[in-house]
């Protein structure tokens, strides 16, 4: 039984500190990787989070699609292993409050007896504060069976580009429509990975998305509270408001050189992918005339391309 309470523990400890949802799927995962910190998943996910980056649902799911190959029996699993650890919790949980109440009794009895043991008081209170503690993991796994009936199911999202979960141009329609309404100044920042189709020839298109995904994280480290738009292929998008045009470069050289000197490498095998490089454009735009401010952002990429990679332009 204490098995299963650590196991329950630090699986949604583990949840909490990715931030992720404790739904049956997240949940199982986490399982999973603090069940055996030597599986190949645990490695995995540790080499995913080097320097501190949160792992993503997109992340998550490409992991578990990777480490924790799909099989049709695999929500059933699930299902078991979350009832399963629901019954464990829910019978240790009764017998922490009869062990509490018993040792309670007990105890009182033995500090009348020994004329007012000292440690009496604080040791009940430790055993009712371990008691409380198991009633709320009861409840979070309670949360998690409710949750079972979505095991498998994965809905597109027209608002989030499913490799890098960064907007979709349809997503970012009620930003702009919100900087039109409002006759807002801003930078628009637009970004390129360079030779995205050559990854993908020659690593697959997995491995491409992984690319992707490690620039979008850069991106949101350094423009913090920004929602990225992933525009085309390998083109991202950013609007800033109250941010200096040369506040804005500033940080995108700093993307592009941060990027630059990642070693981005293979899952698995560890083999270098090699230097992956982008470039950026840049330009102030005002109000509602989006299309122009892209067209101008877009034409500043493309000089930035032809000075060199890794390159700042507008």
């Amino acid at each position: 039984m204490p098995n299963a309470f650590v196991a329950a523990r630090d699986a949604l400890a583990f949840l909490e500190v990715h931030r992720l949802e404790p739904m049956a799927a997240n949940y199982a995962f986490a399982l999973a990787v603090v069940g055996d910190p030597n599986s190949d998943l645990a490695r995995a996910v540790a080499s995913e989070t080097d320097g501190g980056l949160r792992l993503t649902a997109r992340s998550l799911e490409t992991l578990s699609d990777r480490y924790l190959p799909a099989r049709p029996d695999r929500a059933a699993e699930r299902e078991t292993a979350v009832t399963r650890h629901a019954d464990q919790l829910d019978a240790l949980t009764s017998d922490a409050q009869a062990l509490t109440q018993s040792l309670s009794h007990d105890v009182t009895a033995m500090s009348i007896d020994a004329q007012g043991w000292p440690e009496s008081t604080a040791l009940v209170t430790r055993l009712s504060d371990a008691e409380r503690e198991l009633a709320d993991l009861r409840r979070d796994v309670a949360r998690l069976q409710a949750d079972l009936g979505s095991l498998g199911e994965r809905r597109a999202d027209p608002m989030r580009d499913t490799a890098t979960q960064a907007l979709t141009p349809e997503g970012a329609r009620p930003m702009f429509a919100h900087l039109a309404d409002q006759h807002r100044s801003y930078v628009m920042l637009i970004f390129s990975v360079a030779d995205l189709a050559g990854i993908n020839e020659r690593f697959g298109h997995a491995v491409g998305d992984n690319v992707l995904s490690a620039f979008v994280a850069n991106l949101r480290q350094a423009f913090h509270g920004e929602d990225v738009i992933r525009w085309t292929g390998n083109e991202f998008v950013l609007v800033v408001t109250d941010v200096a045009l040369a506040a804005a470069r500033g940080l995108a050289e700093e993307v592009l050189a941060s990027f630059e000197t990642r070693r981005l490498k293979l899952r698995g095998s560890g083999e270098w992918i090699g230097v992956v490089t982008a470039s950026a454009g840049i330009v102030v735009g005002q109000g509602g005339d989006q299309e122009a401010a892209l067209s101008q952002a877009r034409a500043a990429l493309y000089r930035a391309a032809v000075r060199g990679l890794g390159q700042v332009e507008g």
